[in-house]
């Protein structure tokens, strides 16, 4: 009875986190392709959320410690983020995924500063490195508006 107990608590707390062991990554099947995005934890820049774009199309505004899934089609896709408003700044940096059917990426995306400017570092990373990064993360909240 302790044992079921537990385990129930154990689920409550999980659930009421928000956390879903799941979703972390999740499998493509077929034609589905996916790529997600990370953004490791910077204190100097927490306070900073990136808009990233998906073929010139905003996707999300991905906040410190967080993650992201895109599902693609297979092809040519293109990345890239920006900081600030609808039209403070040009889109500062850019990555090319030419995802495969049923492929998934990894893309890394580290904020870089200088005296002069602050922009995004984004690097595809494989699956392995990109496991330890996003082991602690949380999905990003605007996930729900992509799926």
């Amino acid at each position: 009875m302790r044992k079921f107990l537990f385990a129930s608590l154990i689920t409550l707390i999980g659930s009421l986190s928000g956390v879903d062991a799941n979703a972390r990554v999740q499998t493509p099947d077929g034609d589905t392709t996916y790529i997600y995005i990370y953004r490791v934890g910077q204190w100097g820049a927490a306070g900073a959320n990136w808009a990233v774009f998906l073929d010139d199309e905003k996707k999300c505004k991905l906040s410190n410690n967080k993650y992201m899934r895109l599902t693609v089609t297979p092809g040519k896709h293109t990345i890239s983020t920006k900081v600030g408003g609808a039209g403070l700044f040009k889109k500062e940096t850019e990555i090319e995924i030419d995802a495969e059917a049923g492929g998934t990426y990894y893309v890394a995306c580290n904020v870089k500063q200088s005296i002069t400017r602050v922009r995004m570092e984004m690097v595809e990373v494989t699956k392995n490195s990109a496991a330890k990064q996003m082991e602690k993360m949380k999905l990003d909240n605007c996930q729900e508006s992509l799926d």
